[in-house]
C-alpha cells in the first residue's frame, strides 16, 4: 500500500471500472482493482477459437468524442492507444416484404435511398438530423454529462428547458413519426433503441440521438475489434500506476457503520480502502456484495430491466462478401416484437436480428478466406417459463431459416466453428441481473434522478460506475460515468476529509507482484 496517499479498491475491471481506476490514480490515490475473471473488459470482451475472433457484446463505437475525453482527461491522445476505421455504408436494413435501405452518412447517397423508399422524405431527413444534433449536445452538454443532486436539482427551470427542447418527455417512436411516414423508415430510425435495450415506444424521445450519432457521427470500428478498448484502458491504467488484480474475485464489500472499509476477497483476505468503487452490476452489486442491514437498492422490486441476447459466434469457411460490416434483418410485426420482448417476456414468433462481419474491416479477426459473423437476436431477460435448452435451438432455427429465405442456402453448412450466449450465460459469467444484457432500462422513470445514484446514499465513501447506474447503458455513458463517479470521488474527499483506512491487512507484496 503506498503510503501518504488515499486509497481506492475497484470492484470490476470491466471498462467503467478501468476508466475509474485510471481516473483516480491520476488524481492521487493509491488503487488497487480487482477482477474474478483473468482479463478486463467485463461484457465488452472478447472470444478467441482456431483463429476466429470475435467481440463477445458490443461491436460499434458511438460518441468518438466521449472516448477521446477519458485519455485527454489522463493528459494522453487517443490516437496512440486506438486506431478507430469509420463504417460508411453504415448498414443495410432487410425487410420482410423483401426490401432493403443502405444507411450512410454520404448525404446524397442518403437522399437517393430515402427518395426511393419515400419520396420527400429526404428534406424532413434533414430536419430530424438537425433537431439529434440539438439532442446530442444538449444531452452530453448539460444532462447526461453532469450529475444531480437529487430531484430538486433536476426539475429546475434551467434543466426542464432543455429536457423540453430535447423531447425528452416524449416517447421516441412518436417523435421519429413526426418526420416519416413509412413505416421501414420509421423503424429504421428508432431500432437504436436497443443498443440500450429499451423498447422504442417506451424509451425517451431524446433517444433520437441515436440515429444521430450514426449518420451525423458516423459508425466506428478500432483496429482488433472492440476489446481494443478495454486493453487501451488497461494500459492506460497501468501507466497512471493502478495495481490490477485478475482472477481475484470479491467476495463481499466491507463496511462499518455507514463507511466502506474495504473488501472481503473470495479467499478471505481483507483489503482496506478509504474508498470503494463498484464496477460489478449495480443491481447484483447491492443483492450479493453488500449488507442490507446497511444499505439497500431503493425500489428494488419495481425496476425494469432491459432486454438480453441470444448470441450466435460463427466461423465460416469462406468469406461471405455478400454482407456489410453491419446488417439488420426486421420481422414482420416491428411493434409487436417488442411487446413480446418487454411486456410479454417471450421470444418474437418471427425475430428481428443483427449480423455483424468484422472481418470485412478488419482482416486479421478471421483466417484468410474465411468469415467470423455474429448473430445478436434481442430476446427477453430470464423469466419465469423462458428454458433457453428449447428456446435456444428455436430462435437459431428461426435465424438460419431467415437467412436462407434471402439466399443463404449454405451458410448453415459453411459452420466451422460455433459457440452460444444465452441469457443464462449473462446472468452466470458476468453477474448481470436476470441476464439483462444491458442493466437497468432506461425509460422516463429510470433516468437523470431516477436512475441509481453513482453515490450510495447511505454510505458515502461507497460508489458505483456501470451501466445500471447513472447516467446510463452503452459504452460512451459507461465511460461517463467513470468521469462523473470520480468527480462525486473528489468532491467528497475534499470536502469531508477522509480519515485513512483503519489497520488490517493491505494489498501485500505477493498480490503486488500478481498484478
Amino acid at each position: 500500500m503506498e503510503r501518504g496517499k488515499r486509497q481506492a479498491v475497484v470492484v470490476g475491471a470491466g471498462v467503467g471500472g478501468l476508466a475509474a481506476a485510471a481516473r483516480l490514480a491520476h488524481a492521487g490515490f493509491g488503487v488497487h482493482l480487482f477482477e474474478k475473471t483473468d482479463g478486463p473488459g467485463g461484457r465488452c470482451n472478447q472470444l478467441k477459437v482456431d483463429g476466429f475472433t470475435w467481440d463477445l457484446g458490443p461491436t460499434i463505437v458511438l460518441m468518438p468524442e466521449v472516448f477521446a475525453e477519458t485519455f485527454t482527461a489522463l493528459g494522453r491522445r487517443m490516437e496512440d492507444y486506438l486506431t478507430l476505421h469509420r463504417c460508411d455504408p453504415n448498414y443495410r436494413i432487410h425487410y420482410r416484404d423483401g426490401s432493403a435501405i443502405t444507411f450512410t452518412s454520404e448525404l446524397c447517397a442518403m437522399g437517393r435511398e430515402l427518395e426511393r423508399v419515400e419520396p420527400g422524405s429526404f428534406q424532413r431527413y434533414l430536419s430530424f438530423l438537425a433537431l439529434g444534433r440539438t439532442q446530442y449536445r444538449t444531452g452530453l452538454d448539460h444532462l447526461v454529462g453532469r450529475n444531480y443532486e437529487g430531484l430538486s436539482d433536476y426539475f429546475v427551470p434551467s434543466v426542464f428547458k432543455r429536457i423540453l427542447e430535447v423531447r425528452a418527455h416524449r416517447r421516441m417512436y412518436s417523435e421519429v413519426g413526426r418526420f416519416f411516414k413509412d413505416e421501414r423508415l420509421r423503424a429504421a430510425m428508432t431500432f437504436q433503441s436497443m443498443y440500450l435495450g429499451v423498447s422504442p415506444y417506451a424509451a425517451p424521445g431524446v433517444f433520437a440521438l441515436l440515429p444521430f450519432t450514426e449518420l451525423g457521427v458516423g459508425v466506428w470500428f478500432p483496429q482488433g475489434g472492440l476489446y481494443a478498448i478495454p486493453l487501451a484502458l488497461e494500459k492506460l491504467a497501468r501507466e497512471e500506476g493502478v495495481h490490477l488484480h485478475y482472477g481475484t474475485p470479491v467476495r463481499r464489500i466491507l463496511t462499518e457503520g455507514k463507511r466502506a472499509t474495504g473488501v472481503e476477497l473470495e479467499g478471505g483476505e481483507v483489503v482496506r480502502a478509504d474508498v470503494v468503487v463498484c464496477n460489478a452490476d449495480l443491481p447484483y452489486a447491492y443483492e450479493k456484495l453488500l449488507d442490507k442491514d446497511v444499505t439497500r437498492l431503493k425500489r428494488a422490486d419495481k425496476l425494469r430491466y432491459t432486454s438480453s441476447g441470444y448470441m450466435l459466434y460463427l466461423g465460416m469457411r469462406r468469406r461471405y462478401d455478400e454482407f456489410l460490416h453491419h446488417n439488420v434483418y426486421f420481422g414482420h410485426d416491428y411493434k409487436g416484437s417488442f411487446d413480446s420482448i418487454f411486456e410479454h417476456f417471450r421470444v418474437p414468433e418471427d425475430p428481428s436480428f443483427y449480423v455483424n462481419a468484422p472481418a470485412h474491416t478488419d482482416p486479421s479477426l478471421a483466417p484468410p478466406g474465411k468469415d467470423a459473423l455474429y448473430i445478436l437476436v434481442p430476446v427477453p431477460h430470464q423469466h419465469e417459463g423462458l428454458d433457453w435448452k428449447t428456446e435456444g435451438p428455436r430462435v437459431r432455427a428461426k435465424v438460419f431459416q431467415r437467412l436462407a429465405e434471402l439466399g443463404h442456402t449454405e451458410l448453415e453448412r459453411d459452420i466451422e466453428v460455433e459457440r452460444v450466449i444465452t441469457p443464462d450465460d449473462w446472468a452466470s459469467t458476468f453477474n448481470l441481473a436476470r441476464g439483462s444484457a444491458f442493466g437497468l432500462a432506461q425509460n422516463f422513470f429510470q433516468i437523470g434522478p431516477f436512475r441509481p445514484s453513482n453515490q450510495d446514499p447511505r454510505v458515502r465513501n461507497l460508489f458505483f460506475v456501470g451501466a445500471s447506474t447513472q447516467p446510463g447503458t452503452g459504452l460512451p455513458t459507461v465511460l461517463i460515468s467513470a468521469r462523473l463517479a470520480v468527480e462525486r470521488i473528489l468532491t467528497w474527499a475534499g470536502v469531508d476529509n477522509v480519515v485513512r483506512a483503519p489497520g488490517g491487512t493491505g494489498p501485500g507484496s505477493s498480490m503486488e507482484e500478481a498484478a
